[in-house]
């Protein structure tokens, strides 16, 4: 999808998603430092990384692909 064919509504569900994504890596980040299990660290980690590209994702459908995650 191209940056010009979203909607204002659109544009503004996909900023809402990827604040929401954002707080997940930050949150997922804190609880995997947090673990003393190492599988239980993993998993945290595993799923911070795929919110990490979910963002990546909603960034490039905002056409704000200049600030994604690594």
């Amino acid at each position: 999808m191209q940056q010009n064919s979203l909607t204002q509504k659109e544009r503004a569900y996909l900023k809402d998603a990827l604040e929401l994504e954002n707080l997940c890596i930050a949150k997922y980040g804190v609880y995997a430092d947090q673990c003393a299990d190492h599988e239980l660290k993993n998993m945290m980690f595993s799923i911070a990384k795929n919110k990490r590209h979910n963002a990546n994702m909603i960034k490039q459908e905002l056409g704000n692909s200049e600030f994604l995650y690594q």
